[in-house]
């Protein structure tokens, strides 16, 4: 397998897992992506199409939707009044702590029986990956 192919394998894979073991039934995946996104402080409109690599426009129509729904809330940047910061409401910051612990019982039927040096060396080995893959395409 060439590394285009380990990619979109590993892509695929991920995107399966997470659909269908993480992400709840009454949401759609790209609500759930940007609510996981969100940081407890909150975070810039621009900075979360960058980090979702969407569109500006799409990113606003996908908060709007969230703000409706009650799981975010949108303020004016106090130190630069053009921008808008999304924050997680406390019905959003109960999605995103669902998430995680579904991920993580995720990641414990991945490694259910895999030994402690191995997982060890697998979770080195990812964290590696995701460093390389930063370093290389996100900078800003």
């Amino acid at each position: 397998m060439n590394h285009g192919e380990f990619l979109i394998s590993f892509l695929i894979d991920l995107q399966r897992i997470f659909r269908t073991e993480v992400v709840p039934k009454d949401l759609p995946y790209s609500q759930v992506q940007a609510i996981v996104i969100i940081p407890s402080d909150g975070i810039e409109m621009s900075e979360l199409s960058w980090t979702l690599g969407l569109d500006n426009s799409t990113v606003t129509r996908l908060i709007e939707r969230l703000e409706v729904k009650g799981f975010v809330k949108r303020t004016k940047n106090k130190s630069d009044k053009r921008s808008i910061i999304v924050s997680l409401k406390r019905k959003g910051m109960s999605i995103q702590k669902n998430v995680e612990k579904k991920l993580d019982e995720v990641g414990k039927q991945i490694f259910f029986e895999t030994s402690q040096s191995q997982k060890e060396i697998s979770l080195e080995n990812l964290s590696s990956f995701q460093w390389e893959l930063r370093k290389t395409f996100l900078k800003r």
